[in-house]
């Protein structure tokens, strides 16, 4: 690997330096409500031909009927480990993709290749690929095809998601989706439509209904398009998602669903820039679960079978790859145990996973979690996490994180080596009514990238090697005046820096007005969101040149952006302004970003 000059770190944004985050860790909770069972009434009612006919409509009554539970940990888990996200937090931010999404989690750096529909990689600790794992309703969401190291996460849809569950290891982010669970028998209707500059468009339709035997249907379809700036990065693309859920959940106790997901995308190429793309997606999972208790507490088994396939890819064959999984798990008042045995296609035939969260007294949780995988070539890979959290007086709890990683960086490589990798991580949490604070710092190894770069971002052909390295970190929230508040994270590599893409001085902070009050509108059914943002670094590393190995510089930027949303009822309308401050930097070394771009729509979700 080619050597190259330390970089000296350009001014120091110092007016983001205590930043408070955006988005404070909130503990994901357990549904408990179940479904009502009336009493049995015996039918006494003789033939009477005399009496009048019934003319008595049907009970047309919504009701509550059981759903499958939200496939994240359960466990307890140590205060501040856990960010969640529900499907407002989409509607009322800056959240376009699961990429935007990502980018509110302290320490990740996204790699915009460009604006709408070019590759946006989420980047964490300088762990390249290795940083970031995706599960899709429990099952791990592989890569395929010409870039089957790398995940891009903006390829990721949103709109079949309730909510979005980020666990934060030392340096690994686990990424929790979940699919949109309906639970209500009056069916659900979703309309979007958005526009904007450079024709810009995006169409989503919706529909969901349960029954009250447990039958239940979902279609969600998203299409967008947009047709480029000329002579950049931003090509123009165009794509079509569409998801639809089938499910059998008569009770509590057991239920079945298959789900398909097909992906279809088409983006222009840009000589020297941007190669094009095209590429078809389809993804289907068999679920179903036994809970012989019928409630949270007691054991339960889940079953999943996947199946990825790849078809129309310009610049590959087609494949496909499947998993069969099997969670037994088992809840108790004050822990939970897990064990997960998946058998999957190549490159990794067999995984085993395990979890153990227990709270052995009220102010500490102790959770630890082991993974043993097999992968071809007869290569193996093992990791260990163990996490303590303690809960303190006055709203102030602490938490540590110990992370062991003997694994393959890239097992679709069979060139790809173990590393061996010490990882460990801590901080403390308060909380008030008015203010919320972390601050926390961590250590993690030493790690050589063996691969390529994510091939959606052309001008990089690899990262380089990533020291080991401290960092300290900062985030939270405080309530500058009824309805306004000040949020942001702050993550500073220490010492000889972090590695690509990992800046110094990383930050974002935010500034933003709520309200549920207007006096035009009765109570309840008005809400208003408006938000200024801005996301700094300064200089750091940007990787290598695909053809030379010259190294590439990460120039320091800000980019500014504001967005407002507002609620009537079931009416959500939105407009956001990304890189309002025009600046000419990039996020990506070699590649460009539009200044002053923006686009607006309109959601309508009703229930029939």
């Amino acid at each position: 690997m080619p050597r190259r000059a330390r970089l000296t770190p350009g001014r120091r944004p110092g007016v983001l330096l205590a930043l408070l985050a955006l988005a404070a860790p909130v503990a994901a909770q357990q549904d408990t409500t179940r479904r009502p069972v009336p009493p049995a009434v015996q039918d006494t009612t003789r033939r009477d031909s005399t009496a009048k006919k019934d003319t008595t409509g049907r009970d047309t009554i919504a009701v509550l009927v059981p759903r499958f539970a939200a496939p994240v940990p359960a466990g307890p888990l140590p205060a501040g480990t856990r960010y969640t996200f529900t499907a407002d937090s989409f509607a009322f931010s800056n959240i376009r993709t699961l990429s935007d999404l990502l980018g509110h989690i302290p320490g990740v750096y996204v790699a915009r290749g460009g604006f709408y529909g070019q590759a946006e990689v989420a980047l964490y600790a300088g762990r390249g690929s290795l940083g970031l794992e995706i599960y899709w309703d429990g099952v791990p969401y592989v890569p395929v095809g010409r870039d089957s190291v790398y995940l891009d996460p903006a390829r990721i849809p949103l709109a079949p998601l309730e909510r979005v569950d980020v666990i934060v290891l030392p340096a690994v982010l686990r990424v929790y989706l979940v699919t949109a669970r309906q639970r209500s028998t009056a069916p659900s209707t979703e309309v979007g439509i958005l526009t904007g500059q450079q024709s810009i468009a995006a169409y989503r339709l919706g529909y969901q209904r349960r029954w009250r035997s447990g039958v239940g249907f979902s279609l969600i379809a998203d299409w967008n398009t947009f047709d480029g700036i000329a002579g950049t990065s931003t090509t123009k693309f165009h794509d079509a998602d569409v998801w639809l859920l089938t499910q059998y959940v008569p009770t509590e106790r057991a239920g079945v669903s298959y789900q398909v997901l097909s992906s279809t995308w088409t983006r222009d190429g840009q000589p020297g820039l941007v190669d094009p793309w095209a590429f078809k997606r389809n993804d289907g999972i068999l679920r179903a679960f036994l809970a012989p208790h019928g409630t949270d507490m007691g054991p339960r088994l889940d079953f999943a079978f996947a199946s990825t396939t790849l078809s129309r890819d310009t610049a590959v064959g087609g494949e496909t790859r499947r998993q069969v999984q099997l969670t037994a798990s088992e809840t108790w008042a004050r822990a939970h145990a897990a064990v997960t045995t998946r058998v999957a296609s190549n490159p990794r035939p067999l995984q085993v996973d395990a979890a153990f969260d227990w709270d052995p007294l009220p102010l500490l949780t102790l959770a630890a979690d082991a993974r043993h995988a097999s992968y071809d070539s007869s290569r193996t890979g093992n990791r260990v996490h163990l996490s303590a959290g303690l809960r303190l007086p006055l709203g102030v709890s602490a938490h540590g994180d110990i992370a062991k990683t003997d694994d393959v960086a890239a097992p679709a490589l069979r060139r790809s080596a173990t590393q061996h990798l010490d990882d460990v991580s801590g901080g403390v949490h308060w909380e008030s009514p008015r203010v919320t604070l972390e601050i926390g710092a961590g250590r993690v190894g030493a790690f050589l990238p063996d691969s390529a770069f994510a091939a959606g971002i052309k001008t990089i052909g690899t990262l380089g090697f990533t020291p080991a390295h401290r960092y300290v970190t900062a985030n939270g929230s405080v309530a500058v005046a009824p309805g306004l508040r000040l949020a942001g994270w702050y993550f500073h590599p220490t010492g000889a820096g972090g590695g690509d893409f990992e800046p110094p001085q990383h930050a974002r902070v935010a500034v933003a007005f709520h309200s549920k009050f207007w006096r035009t509108f009765p109570s309840g059914i008005f809400d208003l969101r408006a938000e200024v943002a801005a996301e700094s670094w300064s200089r750091g590393f940007g990787g290598f040149a695909d053809s030379t190995l010259a190294p590439r510089e990460l120039g320091g930027a800000t980019f500014a952006e504001a967005n407002v949303e507002m609620r009537i009822a079931g009416v959500t309308i939105y407009w956001i302004y990304r890189n309002a401050n025009a600046t000419r930097a990039s996020y990506v070394p070699g590649l460009d970003y539009p200044r002053y771009f923006q686009f607006y729509g309109v959601r309508w979700g009703f229930t029939n």
